[in-house]
């Protein structure tokens, strides 16, 4: 049974209405995902409380039932989740996707990180089991939410949906107190004068880029994605960072998901992979300049980034492991690509951007499409495998939450997953900050040394802010 309520509420914005129920419904998971930018996007969804769980810790799934009782599975999230979904009727979820007119009515939603591509691409097992793992957090943890709230950007409609009876009995009041007063919520300052530190210098990344480029005149890959992390070791308030940062690089896949003991913080620019009544968009972002002080400056690099021989080779490469993902899973003949090679801009940088587009295979669920695609070939390089194995050899660290995902699997058939970048996580006493840089045969290292910094701009402005 899908419960549900319907009703405007025009003067708070998606932070004021995740703020009043994280007040009700205290100790709770909860998330709140948003949409803005150069975005389309009509819908942010607050999910409240965790009926269900599977999570991916040291190489095991752990399912949490109804009830509460851990299972331990011999078998991947991924494919657990494919029987899972087997046995779910979708003409229900569809139907009431579209009698409520909201994009998600239910289904698992969460985060996938990085290191979980070892799961379904067996010869990575052994090379990112060895990894050091300075994060300490599940690899996956995707929850069935007990209430999700559907905020409607265009005219102003929350709808209120939940499987569980008792958490129905609530929506009247839920109403009343999201119709009720709202008291402003200050910002926390940070605690703590550590100022931060990359896991890797200067000089240790330019090595990491010389080595990757002399795998790349070797012939092993055409590119590589080399990151580099930046801690700080202070105490940061996840909704007073959230609130900067949204405002800071507002983008179409903006979310703050707070978990027991950690937080994740983010305002990606890219889709991993979304799945729309059995349409699939992939979309490259590849290529990457600061944004202009002025108009006429902004403009001048948009010509230059556009011109770059190395920006657009490193595209053109990602848009063929784009396409070369889509159709493992897609019909013969309908993939193509779409409005390739226009900029988006955001707050501190701008990207070249493409659309790879397909149909799902009617043998082909949700789960394949996004086994076939995650994680991003512009996080990774090409081809995938070979330079995951690279990123593994030379950066040693488990990426974690970092070029993983964050989204949904509905359970009326579509899904719809961001990239974790331009994202932080916060911990009890430190932030982790990541970016990277593609490296191609003709990269210089000092530019994609200032391309990571760039890429962390909006992260580290926002923090910053609350110094």
């Amino acid at each position: 049974m899908i419960y549900s309520k319907q009703f405007i509420q025009d003067q708070l914005a998606p932070i004021a209405v995740y703020a009043k129920l994280k007040s009700i419904f205290k100790n709770e998971i909860s998330y709140l995902l948003e949409s803005a930018g150069q975005s389309s996007g009509n819908y942010s969804f607050v999910c409240i409380g965790a009926r269900e769980r599977i999570q991916y810790i040291d190489n095991q799934t752990i399912y949490t039932d109804a009830n509460g009782i851990k299972h331990i599975k011999d078998e991947s999230p991924f494919i657990f989740l494919k029987n899972y979904y087997k046995n779910i009727d979708t003409s229900i979820y569809k139907e009431a996707t579209t009698k409520l007119k909201v994009g998600y009515v239910d289904g698992f939603i969460g985060y996938i990180g990085y290191d979980m591509v070892k799961v379904f691409e067996p010869k990575l097992h052994s090379v990112m089991d060895n990894l050091k793992d300075e994060i300490n957090a599940p690899d996956l943890d995707l929850i069935l939410p007990k209430i999700i709230l559907v905020y409607s950007h265009k005219d102003h409609q929350l709808t209120l949906i939940s499987t569980l009876k008792e958490m129905s009995d609530k929506f009247e009041m839920i109403e009343n107190e999201l119709k009720g007063t709202y008291t402003y919520i200050h910002m926390k300052k940070n605690s703590g004068n550590d100022k931060g530190t990359f896991a890797f210098s200067k000089e240790q990344f330019f090595k990491m880029v010389d080595n990757s480029k002399k795998m790349i005149k070797s012939g092993d890959v055409f590119q590589i994605l080399i990151t580099n992390r930046f801690t700080r070791k202070i105490k940061v308030d996840p909704f007073s960072f959230y609130r900067i940062l949204r405002t800071k690089n507002p983008s179409p896949y903006m979310f703050l998901m707070e978990y027991e003991d950690f937080n994740i913080v983010g305002s990606s620019p890219e889709v991993m992979v979304r799945l729309q009544n059995g349409k699939i968009l992939l979309r490259p972002i590849a290529g990457t300049r600061k944004r202009g002080n002025t108009k006429e400056r902004d403009k001048e690099l948009e010509e230059e980034l556009l011109a770059d021989p190395k920006e657009l080779s490193e595209h053109l490469m990602l848009i063929d492991l784009g396409r070369n993902d889509v159709s493992r899973v897609a019909k013969t003949g309908s993939v193509k690509v779409e409005d390739m090679m226009h900029i988006e801009r955001f707050s501190h940088v701008m990207h070249i951007v493409s659309d790879v587009t397909g149909e799902l295979d009617e043998n082909k669920d949700m789960f394949d499409l996004f086994m076939a695609t995650f994680t991003a070939g512009t996080m990774t390089g090409a081809p995938k495998i070979r330079a995951m194995e690279l990123i593994a050899e030379f950066e040693g660290l488990k990426r974690g939450f970092y070029s993983g995902s964050v989204g949904y699997f509905g359970f009326d058939g579509n899904m719809d997953n961001a990239i974790t970048i331009r994202t932080a996580m916060v911990k009890k006493d430190k932030v982790i900050l990541q970016a990277g840089a593609g490296v191609v045969a003709d990269s210089i290292n000092e530019l994609e040394y200032l391309e990571v910094k760039n890429k962390l701009g909006a992260l580290v402005a926002s923090l910053e802010d609350l110094d």
